[in-house]
């Protein structure tokens, strides 16, 4: 073999080698990434759990609505509101109009400046005190001698009124008797003639009764037989017998005697009973008419009393008003001493040595007066902000302000101090809706801050939750530790080194925690189970 050939296999020899050696190479790789793939990777893909320990609290879950607002500080004022004026005021000239009103000698204060309770605002001239003090008091003893004038008016516009009223009064009394004696009097007449008719209708069912008699009608039948017997006898009697015809003729005479007597007695029964029928017509007329005029003197009668009624009332009605007028004048000059006395209180209590102090502590924020100014009007001596009254207000939606009412407690926290929380109470709600949108309407509703304020600055931004539903003295968990397993809730527990779920029983849910009614108790540890995510598990 010569040298080229040689070195040609030499060549490829090398080459071969170095194929081998690549082979090798990727097969190696190959047979990693499989291990990899198959026993490695799983294991590291396997999700990585925590488990945090917490433990089971009792105490009050609140669930409610929460606003944002800004702290708005509480501005206090101080205002001047007495009524020193007097009537003499309207009459003088304005030179000598200013001297009945305080004027500002010194002012203490300024805006900005910090006032404690107590501290110095003003100060008064002597002058301008003396003065107002001075027509004050006499307004009120102007007052006092109208009072008394007031007073002797009324006792003896008293004694006037009564008087008019008694005389008035006794004059209808008179005529009330009047009118009572003339219906007795005419009632008696009626009354006596109705008893005279009822008396001769008696008369006559008397000789009614009478002529009707059985022994009565007994006597008329005898006495008309014998009557026509005696006449039948004498017819009878025969001329030849002288004897029988006197006889008979005597006996006529003596029937018809006793016929004529009876009937006449008949007849003026008869007569009488008629003239009682008539007498009856004659005394019915007479009641008519004595009707008639009973009506008419009734009606005169009574247009009389009612004439002295109105009269009387008019009389009762003259002495009320007048009662009435002397009574307004002198309450009118009571209430006129009063006020005056007021005025004149008013204004010691207020003027005191000449001095106005500040009736709080903060910053002030008005002076009203200045120096050389005289109190004509009420206004604002000074005004200061009060960190013990700031509120903050906040718009609540009209689904969630119908749960809200004033007094109810509220939470804030201050965006400039979070985890502090502050107490606050619902001072007011507006009834008024406000748009802050198309679709949404909202109510005021302004909380008072309570307690400590000192670190609070107007303008800071607060968020208030209201409270709208409340759980108290019960045991609670966070509610992102409760897991669901086959419908039911359960929490992670530790038994010896592993972590198992044990169910529980539920309750009220504020969003955060969640209430325990059964399955674990207070002070007990339970565990929020969480995955860990590959670096973390790498750190770990």
């Amino acid at each position: 073999m010569d040298s080229q050939e040689k070195q040609t296999q030499k060549r490829m020899t090398g080459k071969t080698k170095k194929t081998a050696a690549l082979l090798s190479a990727v097969i190696a790789v190959v047979v990693a990434a499989a291990c990899y793939t198959l026993f490695i990777k799983p294991t590291r893909n396997a999700p990585q759990w925590k488990y945090d320990v917490y433990t089971v609290q009792k105490g009050t879950l609140k669930n409610g609505v929460t606003e944002s607002g800004t702290v708005e500080l509480g501005i206090t004022s101080q205002v001047y509101d007495l009524d020193v004026s007097t009537e003499s005021d309207d009459d003088d000239d304005d030179e000598e109009e200013e001297e009945t009103y305080l004027k500002v000698e010194k002012v203490y204060a300024v805006v900005g400046q910090r006032v404690q309770e107590g501290d110095k605002v003003y100060q008064f001239t002597k002058d301008s005190i003396n003065s107002v003090r001075k027509a004050l008091t006499y307004e009120k003893t102007q007052a006092q001698l109208a009072l008394a004038s007031a007073q002797t008016e009324y006792e003896i516009g008293v004694l006037e009124a009564e008087l008019s009223r008694t005389e008035t009064l006794l004059d209808t009394s008179l005529a009330q008797t009047s009118y009572d004696t003339a219906i007795a009097r005419l009632s008696n007449n009626l009354s006596a003639k109705s008893l005279e008719i009822q008396q001769l209708l008696k008369d006559i069912y008397k000789m009614q009764c009478d002529l009707t008699d059985e022994d009565y009608l007994d006597e008329k039948s005898d006495i008309m037989e014998a009557y026509e017997d005696a006449i039948d006898a004498v017819e009878d009697a025969s001329e030849d017998f002288v004897t029988n015809r006197v006889d008979a003729a005597q006996a006529l005479q003596s029937a018809k005697s006793s016929y004529d007597l009876f009937f006449e007695q008949f007849d003026e029964t008869n007569q009488q009973i008629q003239d009682n029928i008539d007498r009856i017509y004659e005394i019915e007329e007479e009641i008519v008419y004595n009707q008639q005029l009973l009506e008419k003197e009734l009606l005169k009668a009574n247009q009389e009393l009612e004439i002295s009624n109105v009269s009387g009332a008019i009389a009762d009605v003259k002495y009320q008003s007048s009662l009435t007028g002397y009574e307004n004048a002198l309450s009118k000059a009571q209430r006129t001493l009063e006020e005056a006395q007021e005025k004149l209180d008013a204004f010691e209590a207020f003027v005191g040595d000449g001095t106005v102090c500040a009736e709080g502590s903060g910053i002030v924020t008005e002076i009203g007066y200045e120096e050389g100014d005289y109190l004509k009007n009420t206004g604002t001596l000074i005004a200061f902000a009060k960190a013990e009254e700031m509120t903050v207000s906040v718009d609540v939606s009209q689904e969630d302000v119908v749960d809200i009412k004033v007094g109810d407690t509220v939470e804030l926290s201050m965006s400039a101090y979070e985890g502090e929380i502050y107490e606050g109470v619902v001072a007011s709600i507006t009834t008024t809706a406000t748009s802050r949108n198309a679709a949404t309407i909202s109510y005021p509703v302004v909380i008072s801050i309570l307690g400590d304020t000192s670190k609070l600055y107007g303008g800071m931004t607060a968020d208030v939750k209201f409270v709208t539903q409340e759980a108290k003295n019960v045991t609670y968990v966070l509610r992102k530790a409760v897991v669901t397993e086959n419908g039911k809730s359960c929490l992670y527990v530790k038994s010896g080194a592993d972590y198992t779920l044990v169910p529980i029983t539920t309750g009220f849910n504020n969003g955060e925690y969640v209430e325990i009614l059964e399955g674990i108790g207070e002070g007990e540890e339970y565990y929020l189970k969480t995955q860990v995510r590959e670096g973390e598990a790498d750190e770990k």
